[in-house]
């Protein structure tokens, strides 16, 4: 009987041997871009299916949005016709627990060590609709796809944020192994693999609001799941080479945090990154080599001089443009001069991403020249660097209200613009008008407008944007606040607290105030009509209140409107109607 136990408990014991043998990860396959097919499953074919486990998630990251600064991530702004606040677009987790955040509304991977910020890469001329970020020893991936062009691939210097290499997707990919972006599917949709070959995928149940997480062997089924946390959304997933799986979310309503979690653990030991495959030395474009001097100018935005970085991830970009002969000329003057230290030059004129080059036209699936020349062009150190030369505040909406700034203004100015760092337009609070009163600062021929309490631009056809440290808001406002204006100037309907429209086209009476800004800057000639008057308009009145109970009515014909008993003239003054059932 003893004889008979030890034998039953040997073959227990080789039993349990063989079980935690199926949860081992298979040896690495010589090849870390290999498909999901060549798994380790596909050496043992008859391995026998397992119960998954499921595991817990664990929040490792909490990044609110507000308040605005360098170390918190941004979002786009909402915008008419409902586009939503975008947020980060991706994310990635190196073998040293750090994590990297393609933080898209700031145009920057933004690096998180131990819970805390570490630093910000800066990537102006990576799309911002990129995604797909990847982390491989010191080298970064992004991806961009595109519509009407294959996408591009970047590769990136981690410890300086130089691009490496830009390729087009019809080449093949560049990334070190698979990388994908989740989808919500009810079926499985595979969106990476790990150095060892096993694939994960994520599938999502509408009909229970859940959402599940699978590392799967592809002989033997899912080994490992996680449930998506809740009440939160996915954004990005990432697998890292080890196997560690980590979520990207938002809040719900994707305004108020962001959130990293670790889904699973490691499934075993990661090789070794694997040595980066060397990039060409220096790109071609348009048959020359990147330029010596490439000077970027935005209209009220001056020109600067792009840096050694900036000029090769430029050149980058336009090799991969191709040569179209059916497209119509340039739109306007150039955004980009080539120079280089033989004498020669080339002006480029960029228009998305058309590039117009020595009378031939060029496209491509890069659009990020005027992003990288704006991001560059309202850099606050260098506005900070361009106080030195004086600037000038104006009310533009108020003619002649201006004046210079005092050298101690021009200090606080500097110290306001120096705590800056900049962002994308998109960032900007969205306003259908500008409010009154709208500031701008002058430096030569840039202008800084006021943009909100935390926010800052430069420029005109490309806008340039930052933040600042939120004092420059009321700085302008303490160095030159709007005057008391006459009532018998129009000027004055400014300060009105509502405008009501009275037009029988538009259905009688309705409250514009929405609009009151625009309303009063037609009316100053501030901002002319271009249009031609719809003459078929019947006449029409706004009345504007004030707090005060003062109460003023413009009257409105072709040609001109009435004000306080004057007839003044105004072509195209009829087309205000247009601002009737605008929301």
């Amino acid at each position: 009987m003893l004889g008979r136990l030890t034998t039953m408990r040997w073959l227990g014991i080789m039993l349990l041997a063989s079980v935690i043998a199926c949860e081992q990860v298979a040896v690495p396959s010589p090849s870390s871009t290999s498909s999901p097919s060549l798994s380790a499953a596909s050496a043992n074919p008859s391995a026998t299916p397992i119960v998954a486990r499921e595991e817990t998630p664990r929040l490792l990251l909490s990044i609110p949005y507000a308040p605005p600064t360098v170390d918190k991530l941004g979002a786009t702004a909402t915008r008419i016709g409902g586009v939503t606040p975008r947020g980060p677009g991706s994310l990635a987790v190196d073998e040293n627990d750090r994590i990297y955040i393609w933080d898209r509304a700031r145009l920057r991977v933004v690096v998180y060590g131990g819970g805390k910020f570490e630093r910000a890469i800066a990537l102006p001329y990576v799309e911002q609709e990129a995604n797909a970020l990847l982390v491989d020893g010191d080298r970064l991936y992004l991806r961009a796809g595109s519509d009407r062009f294959a996408s591009i691939e970047y590769e990136i210097d981690g410890p300086t944020g130089a691009l490496l290499r830009a390729v087009s997707s019809e080449g093949g990919s560049i990334y070190p192994r698979r990388r994908g972006r989740p989808q919500p599917s009810a079926t499985r949709d595979s969106f990476g693999a790990d150095a060892a070959g096993l694939d994960y995928s994520y599938t999502s149940t509408p009909q229970i609001a859940q959402s599940r997480y699978e590392r799967v062997d592809l002989a033997r089924g899912a080994v490992a799941y996680a449930i998506e946390p809740a009440p939160e959304k996915l954004i990005d997933a990432y697998v890292r080479a080890d196997g560690g799986l980590y979520e990207l979310a938002a809040d719900f309503v994707g305004v108020g945090s962001v959130y990293v979690y670790a889904l699973l653990a490691p499934s075993g030991v990661a090789r070794p990154p694997s040595p980066p495959i060397a990039a060409p030395a220096t790109p071609l474009a348009f048959g020359r080599p990147v330029p010596d001097r490439l000077i970027a100018t935005l209209a009220e935005a001056g020109s600067v001089d792009l840096d050694a970085q900036s000029r090769m991830a430029v050149w980058w970009l336009a090799s991969l443009a191709k040569e179209r002969t059916d497209l119509p000329a340039p739109p306007y003057g150039p955004l980009l001069l080539a120079r280089w230290n033989d004498g020669s030059k080339l002006d480029v004129v960029v228009d998305g991403s058309l590039l117009f080059v020595d009378g031939k036209i060029y496209t491509g699936p890069a659009a990020a020249y005027q992003q990288l020349a704006s991001y560059a062009l309202a850099s606050p150190s260098r506005l900070a660097e361009l106080t030195a030369r004086g600037a000038t505040i104006r009310i533009p909406d108020l003619p002649g209200l201006q004046r210079n700034l005092t050298t101690a203004e021009l200090v606080d100015l500097r110290a306001s613009l120096s705590k800056g760092f900049s962002v994308s337009e998109g960032e900007l609070p969205f306003m259908l008008e500008d409010p009154f009163p709208l500031y701008e600062i002058a430096l030569g021929d840039v202008v800084i407008r006021t943009r909100g309490n935390d926010y800052g631009s430069v420029g005109k056809l490309r806008t340039g944007a930052f933040v600042h440290d939120g004092t420059l808001d009321d700085l302008v406002r303490s160095w030159l606040p709007v005057p008391p204006i006459s009532v018998n100037d129009p000027h004055s309907l400014f300060l009105a607290d509502t405008v009501v429209l009275d037009q029988v086209e538009r259905g009688g009476i309705q409250d514009i105030t929405r609009w009151k800004a625009s309303i009063v800057r037609a009316l100053s000639a501030v901002t002319p009509s271009e249009q031609s008057e719809f003459v078929q308009v019947k006449a029409f009145t706004f009345t504007f209140e004030f707090s005060s109970g003062r109460t003023e009515t413009v009257q409105v014909r072709a040609g001109a409107f009435t004000y306080r008993g004057r007839v003044i003239p105004l072509a195209g003054a009829l087309n205000l109607s247009l601002f009737g059932g605008v929301p």
